[in-house]
């Protein structure tokens, strides 16, 4: 099976940046996850130094370590905006294009994960001790504080593309 690619969002150190790798490298406490399958009666090896840069759990202070070795990954708002403005005119509804849209805000500034995708690894709930994490469309529900109108690639002047998008999939 291959890995799934997915876009990731992060606020650290108050700033907005974007990634596209595998899913499994954001599962923040990777030893929450294993005790989980351990717990439902799976065998699962023991965590490899070499997978995810050594860091089993990805906090506030793993987080620059994390970032730093993560920026292989690192995509430009301004390069998934071209990739949705190429395909938005013939993509019937968001899942023509979902693949371009963040299934995870990881918010290293308030210690927080807000998850949104159709299927898969609950992503928020595989999080470090002390940090808050929800379901939720942070997309649209995040206050412009935390997630700026600015940052989203999918808010072109006056028109956001993920409503018409949605607009569009519901008429259809």
């Amino acid at each position: 099976m291959e890995d799934q690619k997915v876009v990731v969002v992060v606020r650290f150190k108050g700033k907005i940046f974007w990634f596209r790798s595998d899913r499994d490298l954001w599962v923040l406490d990777v030893n929450k996850w294993r005790d989980e399958f351990i717990a439902h009666g799976y065998e699962v090896p023991e965590f490899q130094d070499d997978y995810r840069f050594g860091i089993r759990s990805v906090n506030q202070e793993t987080a620059q370590q994390f970032l730093d070795s993560m920026f292989e990954f690192e995509v430009q708002r301004d390069e998934l905006s071209i990739e949705l403005a190429n395909r938005f005119t013939t993509a019937r509804s968001w899942w023509d294009v979902s693949d371009l849209f963040p299934i995870m805000f990881v918010n290293f500034d308030d210690c927080k994960v807000a998850g949104f995708y159709p299927d898969g690894t609950p992503m928020e709930r595989y999080i470090p001790d002390g940090w808050e994490g929800e379901f939720i469309d942070f997309a649209n529900d995040y206050p412009e504080e935390v997630f700026p109108t600015s940052e989203k690639f999918w808010v072109q002047g006056e028109s956001d593309l993920l409503k018409l998008l949605n607009e569009k999939g519901a008429s259809n």
